[in-house]
């Protein structure tokens, strides 16, 4: 009796298992717009398969190859660039936040091999156009109009292909040029979760709402566009002194960070004026950085700025590194630990250090992956917006950050002042850190000075 009872409570088990199963995979897919390949769990299943097969390619791909052979180079690039487009066609059809990871990968152009960069830098705005017609249909489905009763003018071709929509140039009916960006009609479907916690600023409340954004059309092209600047003769080094300005405000005078700067979203222009104008786009991911973090961070910076190794290890301990204090100052720094105790004031990033940088991020992947492990997420989020400038820096064949780095600088001994200022209790102490500021500010001037006499 008893082994009966035992084998129909299983099979009943098994079919309410199975039962359950559907039912939580039908309402998942009602959710998601009845879309299968939209469930996270097929997604991150896609990705890790093709992590697994890249890893596995490497390895036996270059099994038993001599590093010294004349070939070994050109087999090595063949394997970089089918990887590349493994891994950037698993973005493509995730969409979303993978697309968003492929830009960033397309960014470090100074870290990771030329074949990855150039494969998946065209996710930037490159990525595969939607038809108009299904586009136009999320807009008439929001509106229950056609975009051309709205508008006296929209242009069909999309001026912007990008991660989670289309944009497109229209005129309303009054003159006015604006930009009319569309949410791609299955982003709802892949982030059903996400998008609950998302709002969208309303420039233009008529033709706005979750899924239509129609703002002010801003001027300009991509902040890395070499060609445009020399035609408008817009200094490089202004460009990135400008950047380094904006973001070094962020994040140690005002505490929060737009951590998806890539060139996509960062247009330059020239004014009427004569003067260039800097232009940040998609402001869908800030974060927002505590007052210690940003006296840590401002803390850890000069320590390196000064190749202060007590310090350096103090300050990193204070964001939770611990004894991988010299690997997380390679990390923020994207310069090696030799440089660092040198001086990375001293001299720009020689071709034989990045070779060197480069062939470490492998060598220590596992040690690296335990420093993100540990650090906050506002400090994740704040060293992918710094490869990012960097990247943009490297493209733009500017001298590897010296701009950004003085101006980061410069903000970073105000923070500190500021924090020491606070918890002063006489004029006279109060005096001294203004003094000890004027002092620092005055050093950054003359490095500055050093580096620009030295073409650096």
């Amino acid at each position: 009796m008893f082994f009966m009872v035992s084998g129909f409570l299983r099979r009943t088990l098994k079919v309410g298992f199975a039962c359950g199963t559907v039912a939580t995979t039908a309402v998942l897919l009602q959710k998601n717009g009845w879309e299968v390949s939209s469930l996270g769990v097929f997604r991150f299943s896609r990705a890790g398969f093709a992590a697994l097969y890249l890893a596995c390619d490497y390895k036996i791909s270059l099994w038993n190859l001599d590093p010294n052979a004349k070939d070994y180079e050109a087999i090595k690039s063949s394997i970089h660039t089918r990887s590349a487009e493994r891994l950037r066609n698993v973005c493509l059809e995730n969409g979303g936040v993978f697309i968003k990871v492929g830009q960033h990968i397309g960014s470090l152009d100074y870290l990771l091999p030329k074949e990855y960069v150039s494969t998946m830098a065209l996710l930037y705005d490159k990525v595969p156009i939607t038809p108009v017609d299904k586009m136009f249909a999320v807009f008439k489905k929001e509106f229950n109009q056609e975009p051309k009763d709205v508008f006296s003018y929209i242009d069909p071709n999309p001026i912007g292909s990008a991660s989670l929509s289309q944009v497109y140039k229209a005129q309303l009916k009054d003159g006015t040029d604006v930009a009319v960006k569309i949410q791609y009609p299955q982003v709802k479907a892949r982030s059903y979760v996400d998008i609950k916690t998302m709002t969208i600023p309303k420039i233009y409340w008529k033709y706005s709402s979750d899924k239509i954004l129609t703002m002010e059309f801003c001027q300009g092209t991509a902040i890395d566009d070499q060609d445009f600047m020399k035609n408008n003769k817009i200094s490089v080094n202004e460009v990135s002194q400008k950047l380094g300005e904006v973001f070094s405000e962020m994040i140690f005078t005002h505490g929060y960070v737009h951590c998806d700067p890539h060139p996509g979203n960062l247009l330059v222009n020239k004014m009427k004026n004569g003067t260039t104008q800097i232009t940040l786009l998609d402001h869908g991911l800030y974060q927002t950085l505590s007052d210690e973090f940003r006296l840590n961070y401002s803390h850890l910076w000069m320590s390196l700025i000064n190749a202060d190794v007590a310090a350096i290890r103090q300050a990193a301990s204070n964001l939770n590194c611990g004894e991988l204090y010299g690997l997380f100052s390679c990390i923020v720094t994207a310069r090696s630990w030799d440089a660092i105790l040198h001086g990375i004031k001293k001299k720009p990033t020689s071709q034989s250090e990045m070779e060197q940088i480069q062939d470490n991020a492998t060598r220590y992947i596992v040690e690296i992956s335990d420093v993100l492990n540990r650090i906050p997420r506002e400090m994740l989020l704040v060293l992918k917006t710094n490869d990012v400038l960097r990247g943009i820096e490297s493209k733009l064949q500017i001298s590897k950050g010296a701009e950004s780095f003085l101006a980061m600088s410069r903000y970073c001994v105000r923070t500190i002042a500021e924090a020491e200022e606070f918890f002063c209790d006489s004029i006279m102490c109060k005096l001294k850190v203004r003094l000890r500021l004027s002092w620092y500010l005055l050093k950054i001037r003359l490095i500055g000075f050093y580096l620009r006499f030295f073409n650096f």
